[in-house]
């Protein structure tokens, strides 16, 4: 894996909701309609030679015709005119991480990217990817792995720990349920617990893809079949000297400076093993780069161009200065002695990979710090013809070979049967990669996009991120009139990044957030003996969520803010003195489905706060995960001043302070 990848690694919501994107986008295809693009040189993608002055007809969603004539065009065609441009099948983006925003989507389609692989999948991503399919939402076709199958201790929230041959049974029986593509391999598995769930997802005929977990060779998953292999993760290790004076350590320099005590010898003789078993390999050169210049004080080429269509979510998140884990001083020295060496390892380890005729696939990791989805792949196709491809081959890294990965024949390449994915340019890819930037157009499943229609989409995003949701107070409606109510910004590393606002009287609480593309209320009403009642409303991208909780006890709670951590605090404020702790079991919804519970543990610890303040720790365990919130509060207040979670899982810690 290459070092910088590797170290990153209530009623109704109808009275607040984000600022809707506008929908320019032309209305569903009728599966009558006739499209022509005429007099167009095609770039097929079975080879090297582009066909001249072909008409390329679509209907249905499909390419029904080639042929260097009208082709008998019925009178009500739309005719789109390729004089002087060039028609490639649709970009893929192999290696993604969707955050469910549209403005996500909307960035792919504007540049050309028609297909993505999700490599961290969720329930709320198979809502997403089926929306898609069905038509009801407009974007890329997503293909998803399930979360994170990692070791005992994640590295990330919502990942499948397996240590045991029975938990790799249930976390692969829980991605046939789930109908996931993918099993996504992660760093901190045994040999023995990859063993287990390589042959659990063999069994259920599902493929492996991912990472070369730290205690497992690259020759091992090789192996064992692993279908895709990330960041060519494993490779620094197999192709190490022997007397790599870093060799078998694994402090964070000593996994910076891996690469650059790379044997040539080796390269030749690993890349081989790698082609000999028929391995795709997603390398994300672009992410390196990012990580790499980030690392080392300086933001990456490109960072500081217009960025208006960026959800300023991410920007603040990309911010350094907001982000001290992602860029931590400590490994600066590392970076600045073994970056450039190591990134230059990577690209001979490619270039050996296509001079061999191995597999390899176009993916970013975006939305990774300036990793910019869409912009992002076009970058990675440019390092790849930097590391030796020729513009041809870097191109079919991100169309023909992920058509082949994903096993669809009538996807990656312009053919009649195939599907009407594909990007008009106004320039020459063959003989610049880099043209693939000069966008005249693009057709999603059929769908034409103008260049007046894809200026319409980006113009929205700028236009809806000029006024991003924490900037107003929420309203919390006629629930809450007449109540007291206090509002919250809501941060991730001290970067803003939403709203929220809550409202308590005679034990009944109102609470609702807005992120971007997000909301969600949440509204809990007491009952007699301790019972309580949770009415939650999620309204996302990929469906809103209606759901109702009751409990004839307290071990029923919110997800956790403001509010649900005043409600758990205010019973043992008088029973606990500082140091004092009480745990309890309790549900809560699930917040990647928030229709079901999952069960977790709760310990409350009081801190010794000060004077006029009090302070108490939240524990909050599911699944072998845990998240920590510090919640402060004046005495006698029944509202939090501020709170703040952490998480054993993620580098973000996310704050709610009152306006």
């Amino acid at each position: 894996m290459h070092a910088a990848a590797l170290l990153a690694a209530c009623n109704s919501a109808a009275d607040i909701a984000p600022k809707e994107m506008p929908a320019p986008l032309p209305a569903k295809v009728s599966g009558h309609e006739v499209t022509a693009f005429t007099d167009v040189t095609v770039v097929a993608m079975d080879s090297d030679k582009p066909l001249l002055h072909h008409t390329v007809v679509i209907e249905g969603g499909a390419i029904t015709k080639l042929c260097t004539t009208d082709c008998d065009l019925p009178a009500d065609a739309k005719r789109i005119d390729g004089r002087g441009k060039w028609l490639i099948p649709g970009l893929h983006d192999m290696h993604v991480h969707l955050d469910g925003t549209k403005g996500m989507l909307a960035l792919f389609v504007m540049n050309g990217v028609t297909t993505v692989r999700n490599m961290a999948g969720s329930p709320r991503t198979i809502a997403l990817r089926d929306r898609i399919a069905k038509g009801e939402l407009f974007g890329p076709t997503i293909y998803t792995a399930g979360p994170f199958v990692d070791g005992e201790r994640p590295r990330w929230e919502a990942s499948a720990s397996v240590v045991t041959a029975a938990d790799a049974e249930r976390v692969i029986a829980d991605h046939v349920a789930a109908h996931y593509d993918f099993v996504k391999i992660y760093n901190g598995l045994s040999i023995a617990a990859f063993d287990a769930v390589a042959a659990a997802a063999k069994a259920h005929d599902l493929r492996l893809v991912g990472h070369v977990p730290f205690k497992v060779s690259l020759a091992h998953v090789l192996e064992l079949g692993q279908a895709s292999v990330e960041h060519l993760s494993g490779f620094a290790e197999a192709v190490e000297r022997a007397n790599s004076p870093v060799r078998h350590q694994h402090g964070s320099s000593a996994i910076i400076k891996r690469w650059m005590f790379a044997d040539p010898e080796k390269i030749t003789h690993v890349v081989a093993d790698v082609v000999k078993h028929h391995t795709y390999n997603t390398p994300t050169l672009v992410t390196a780069a990012a990580y790499g210049e980030l690392y080392r004080g300086h933001l990456p080429e490109g960072a500081s161009s217009d960025l208006e269509d960026v959800s300023p979510d991410w920007r603040a998140r990309w911010d350094p200065k907001k982000s001290p884990k992602h860029y931590d001083r400590s490994i600066k020295k590392a970076m600045d002695e073994a970056h450039d060496k190591a990134l230059a390892t990577e690209g001979l380890i490619v270039k050996e990979i296509s001079d061999q005729g191995g597999l390899l696939m176009a993916g970013t990791d975006t939305p990774n710090p300036y990793v910019v989805p869409g912009p992002s792949l076009h970058q990675e196709l440019g390092m790849l013809a930097a590391a030796g491809l020729s513009p041809y081959n870097a191109l079919r890294t991100a169309t023909a070979v992920p058509a082949d990965f994903l096993g669809d024949p009538h996807d990656g390449r312009i053919a009649v049967g195939a599907h009407a994915d594909l990007v008009l340019l106004d320039a020459d890819p063959l003989l610049d990669i880099h043209n693939v930037d000069k966008i005249a157009g693009v057709m999603v499943r059929g769908r034409w996009l103008a260049p007046k229609d894809l200026k319409a989409m980006r113009d929205a995003l700028v236009e809806k991120y000029k006024a991003p949701s924490w900037e107003a107070p929420i309203d919390l409606g006629a629930d809450a009139a007449g109540w007291p109510t206090v509002q919250y910004i809501v941060s991730d590393n001290g970067a803003p990044v939403g709203a929220y606002a809550m409202s308590a009287h005679a034990g009944t609480i109102i609470e609702r957030e807005a992120l971007e593309d997000e909301v969600t209320n949440i509204k809990i009403l007491p009952s007699e003996h301790h019972a309580r009642t949770i009415m939650l409303d999620v309204e996302r991208p990929e469906g809103t969520t209606h759901a109702t909780f009751s409990r004839k006890d307290r071990s029923l709670v919110g997800w956790l803010s403001p509010a649900t951590a005043m409600a758990l605090v205010a019973p043992v404020v008088a029973t606990l003195a500082v140091g004092d702790k009480t745990s309890m079991s309790i549900d809560t919804p699930d917040s990647d489905a928030p229709s079901t519970l999952e069960r977790g543990s709760i310990t409350i610890e009081r801190l010794p706060g000060t004077d006029n303040e009090l302070e108490f720790r939240l524990r909050l365990v599911l699944d072998r995960v845990a998240q920590v919130g510090h919640l402060t509060f004046e005495e006698g207040s029944p509202i939090a001043r501020s709170f703040k979670i952490s998480s054993t899982t993620r580098p973000v810690f996310r704050t709610w302070k009152r306006r």
